[in-house]
């Protein structure tokens, strides 16, 4: 019967004795809800909810149930005591929300005690559904205290991974697959790939600084390899969810990391199988974004086709930067007909949205893709600085500049 009546009571928002203590000159303002609601009846009221529940625990690890006689009292007291418990875990769970909002003053090590009470009581009384959602609360838990330590470095240079931090990001990834698992793939997929993918961007960015985790004593795999792998698993998981738009996020982020395994200093000439596997991965996420419309997805559209480029300068052959200069002249070739063909007012539109995707003559129209040129610019002089095909680059450097329409073939002859 104490369980029946407990299971209907919700301690904290009851404001029980506070109206006692409002008028009480020798307390201080904001520590009158503190006293009690917050404080003493919060403990009080979480102590009694444990007594009750605690046949729970009992009826659970003896297996006492066995249909004797007395079997619709137990069934009536066992229905009473499951009210507790889920009570007590929605206790525990709302505790530990009003923990996170602040987050400074009481630190994460309660709010993830609190959420692994609540995720047990769950657990404990059937509620799966809502023990895989205490799950990804969890995993953000530690997918923030993470970031939190990995936010120390500038905007030029991230601060150096240790394996503390990593290992903060595995149990975000192992509390999102153990929701997964008890959901039976209704929850925590989409938030299991993610964790993937974010791990795999702060690694990824952390390749040209620094070869290995620090603190690592006994991990082995350099970065590069750690980013590869998340990478892949956060890919294989949005596929599953037929999510494209992700899957090509992926893809670029796996085209970027081989060029950031070149930034690093001393870094051997990238071999063909990998140059060969990460332009697959760049033209699939390019593929997607030209599908889903080129002008409205410019920036995503314009970043992997530079990727491409920029692979394809890494070919070991004397015209390639020639053939990145023009793989860029060619994207922006369809880009021009598109605006141009297009409605003006929707490109001027999404010309201010991406801020000034295009250059424009003096007579107002537009010439060339100004991201494209930058690129095309850039591409040009590191040519010229390595001595292949000088006359050639140079060519097409001065039309760079101009802003006059590329044609490399062209420019062969001149």
């Amino acid at each position: 019967m104490t369980a029946m009546f407990l299971s209907k009571l919700n301690p904290l928002d009851r404001g029980v004795g506070d109206e006692a203590l409002l008028s009480d000159p020798l307390l201080r303002d904001d520590q009158r809800r503190a006293l009690w609601t917050e404080g003493r009846a919060y403990k009080r009221s979480l102590s009694l909810f444990e007594r009750a529940a605690a046949r729970l625990l009992r009826v659970r690890s003896t297996g006492d149930d066995d249909g004797s006689s007395g079997s619709r009292g137990r069934s009536f007291e066992e229905q009473a005591t499951m009210k507790v418990a889920r009570k007590l875990a929605h206790l525990y769970n709302e505790e530990a929300r009003a923990a996170l909002i602040q987050l400074e003053g009481c630190g994460t090590d309660k709010v993830e005690e609190l959420l692994r009470q609540a995720h047990q009581w769950m657990l404990l009384s059937g509620d799966f559904s809502n023990a895989s959602r205490v799950l990804l609360n969890l995993s953000e838990l530690h997918a923030r205290k993470a970031e939190s330590l990995t936010a120390a470095g500038t905007d030029k240079e991230p601060a150096f991974f240790t394996e503390s931090q990593y290992m903060l990001w595995v149990k975000a990834i192992q509390c999102c697959g153990e929701a997964v698992e008890l959901s039976e793939k209704t929850l925590g997929l989409r938030e299991y790939a993610f964790a993937h993918l974010r791990v795999g961007v702060h690694l990824s960015v952390r390749v040209p600084i620094q070869s290995r985790l620090l603190e690592a004593f006994r991990r082995e795999e350099m970065l590069a390899e750690l980013a590869d792998r998340h990478f892949g698993k956060a890919l294989c998981a949005f596929d599953e969810m037929h999510d494209e738009r992700e899957v090509a996020v992926c893809h670029f982020h796996m085209a970027d990391l081989a060029l950031q395994e070149q930034k690093i200093a001393g870094a051997t000439p990238m071999s063909k199988a990998r140059i060969t596997s990460a332009l697959r991965h760049a033209r699939r996420s390019a593929d997607y974004w030209e599908r889903e419309g080129m002008l409205q997805y410019a920036k995503d559209f314009l970043s992997a086709n530079v990727r491409i480029a920029r692979l394809l300068e890494h070919q070991q052959k004397a015209n390639a930067t020639v053939e990145a200069v023009e793989h860029l002249a060619q994207v922006e070739s369809r880009l021009l007909e598109l605006a141009q063909k297009g409605n003006q007012r929707e490109v001027n539109l999404l010309a201010a949205d991406t801020a000034n995707l295009f250059i424009r003559d003096s007579a107002n129209c537009i010439v060339a893709v100004t991201a494209l040129r930058r690129e095309m610019s850039r591409a040009c002089q590191a040519g010229i600085r390595q001595g292949c095909d000088v006359e050639r680059l140079k060519t097409l450097y001065r039309r760079v500049l101009r802003n006059e329409p590329l044609s490399c073939e062209a420019s062969a002859g001149t």
